[in-house]
């Protein structure tokens, strides 16, 4: 009768016995967290104090990682600029610690003045481009804000030997030299039997950048802080290049045909792109004419960026989507033609930016149900662009979707036309503007098939030049 109890005794005793085991195995262990005491807390029981006998040697791995945390230096705020903060500019400051880390991987960091006693812009062979505000124009941001970031590296003049994983980090590069630099790789590669000592270090396939071949000079002129304008401006052509260059389907193609813009490369010279016109001093991209070219997509936002522009031609494609607001910082234009396209929406009020135009067509060829799809108000900023000869806005749907979408009274301040198209535009309501009298330089005024309404201005008859 008592034999189940007799089991129970037995199994209780096995158990505090090998608990009692554990504990001592334990408390023999090395403690990580007597380790990490900056003294023994007084009063400790003896089981739970050190031994007498020296300690066991800390584990290697812990000791690195702590000294290595400890000693790791990061970037000081006024390395980073003056009135720049880590706070405010997180990116940068992550930038210049990235760098600051990699110096101690090379073999030879002597030779670098990467340093925190050195500020970041004068590192050698770094280039910091400096934050830009956000533009913006009656509300509208044209031009977004951009932080400061490290864009460029160019360490040809020195020959190290590592590890450069952490460049991988530095997602802002423009542009990367370490042309002469002999890498060494982290793990073998028993695929291979001989390693390359020399190897060109570039960006990946999808940012490349135009190099000193493609420019015709260097990309940073001796003492220059910051990238060339002309550089900046080839780097956005090749950024947009894959947005441009989709095919038009119902373009026929001949067997073997180049596809659109297929001399942009950056192992080309600029100069001998087609369709782009670089001139000026400083030298700047000043002329993109893609007319007809098969183009099917949309229009790159970036192309804000290529602020020297004086003409930009884009007619006659299949191209989709609105008009970029970015469009507005093109204020040396003075040609914009993007007509014949199918694009949707308002025109923008950043138009009215372009204070240089002196030919602006958005028209659209079709009539009827092919009427282009443009719609809304047409912008009073228009009134804006005195330099204006031709304004063509014929066959799209202006007017429509909108309340009031009548022929701005402004437009009656533009007294350089010679041109005047807004025909075809269904929408297209209320009287026609007194102040168009005051176009008397007008050879041709088109207003036909519209809902206008109201008697003729006699002012009209000013015109005597149609």
């Amino acid at each position: 009768m008592n034999r189940p109890l007799i089991l129970a005794a037995i199994v209780a005793l096995a158990i505090g016995l090998i608990a009692l085991g554990a504990g001592a195995i334990r408390d023999a262990a090395p403690s990580t967290h007597a380790q990490g005491s900056a003294t023994p807390t007084p009063g400790a029981s003896p089981t739970a104090s050190p031994s007498p006998s020296p300690s066991p040697s800390p584990s290697p791995t812990a000791t690195s990682t702590t000294t290595t945390a400890s000693s790791t230096p990061t970037c000081t705020n006024a390395m980073l600029g003056p009135g720049l903060t880590r706070a405010a500019q997180p990116k940068l400051a992550a930038d210049c610690d990235t760098l600051l880390g990699l110096r101690y991987t090379l073999s030879r960091p002597a030779t670098l003045n990467w340093s925190v006693s050195v500020p970041l812009t004068s590192w050698n062979g770094v280039t910091v481009t400096p934050a830009k505000p956000a533009r913006v124009v009656n509300g509208v941001i044209i031009v977004t804000a951009k932080p400061a970031r490290v864009t460029e590296l160019e360490l040809a003049p020195y020959a190290f030997r590592g590890a450069l994983e952490e460049l991988a980090e530095l997602d802002a590069l423009v542009n990367l030299n370490l042309t002469v630099h002999t890498t060494r790789p982290t793990a073998p590669t028993p695929q291979t039997t001989e390693t390359p000592t020399t190897t060109a270090t570039t960006l990946p396939p999808h940012r490349p950048t135009c190099t000193a071949t493609t420019l015709g000079e260097p990309r940073i002129p001796l003492g220059a802080t910051s990238i060339t304008a002309l550089a900046k401006d080839c780097d956005t052509l090749l950024a947009i290049q894959s947005t441009l260059a989709q095919k038009n389907p119902l373009v026929v193609q001949q067997p073997g045909a180049p596809g659109p813009l297929p001399t942009w490369h950056r192992d080309t010279a600029l100069g001998a792109w087609g369709n782009v016109t670089v001139s000026g001093t400083p030298k700047r991209v000043t002329s993109l004419r893609l007319p007809s070219e098969g183009l099917k997509g949309i229009i790159p936002t970036q192309i804000g960026d290529l602020t020297g522009l004086e003409v930009l031609d884009l007619s006659g494609n299949q191209l989709t989507g609105v008009i970029p607001t970015q469009l507005g910082a093109l204020t040396g234009l003075t040609l914009l033609n993007l007509s014949g396209n199918e694009l949707t929406g308002s025109i923008p009020t950043q138009i009215g930016e372009l204070t240089a135009l002196i030919t602006l067509d958005l028209s659209h060829p079709g009539l009827g149900k092919d009427l282009g799809s443009l719609t809304g108000k047409i912008p009073t900023q228009m009134g804006n662009l005195t330099k204006l000869t031709t304004l063509n806005l014929h066959g799209n749907r202006l007017g429509g979707d909108y309340a009031g979408g009548g022929i701005p009274t402004q437009l009656g301040k533009l007294t350089k036309l010679t041109i005047l198209s807004l025909s075809n535009n269904f929408y297209l309501s209320g009287p026609i503007p007194t102040q168009l009298g005051d176009l008397k330089d007008l050879v041709k005024l088109k207003l036909n098939v519209n809902r206008l309404s109201g008697p003729l201005p006699t002012q009209l008859g000013n015109l005597r030049s149609l």
